[in-house]
């Protein structure tokens, strides 16, 4: 009997302590998302031959590869970040050779 006593009392412990740590992670999840975009200031740290990994650390996330290479291999690769300003702006970092080569901040859709 106190086995299945004990099972209900981790059973009740379990449901509450789950949903706390998915809560915690929604919580992450929005703050990365909200540290993710491009903004001025960031844009303004920027410089020409940086590491991928250094761009990435000066954006506040990895960003989205656009091309069919990585920035991490020898050949041109394209990474997108939002922003800045709203989600209707992107900013392209073009890198050659693992290096930041050049970006540009533009509308995304209609020409």
């Amino acid at each position: 009997m106190r086995d299945k006593k004990d099972a209900v009392l981790l059973g009740g412990l379990l449901v509450p302590t789950m949903a706390a740590a998915l809560a915690a992670a929604m919580l992450s999840l929005q703050a990365c998302a909200l540290t993710c975009n491009a903004t001025p200031d960031k844009l303004a740290h920027l410089r020409r031959d940086m590491s991928y990994a250094e761009t990435a650390q000066v954006m506040g996330c990895p960003g989205s590869v656009v091309t069919r290479y990585g920035p991490d291999t020898g050949d041109y690769a394209s990474v997108e970040w939002n922003g800045p300003g709203t989600l209707f702006e992107r900013t392209r970092i073009d890198f050659l050779n693992g290096k930041l080569l050049s970006y540009i901040t533009e509308s995304r859709g209609a020409l």
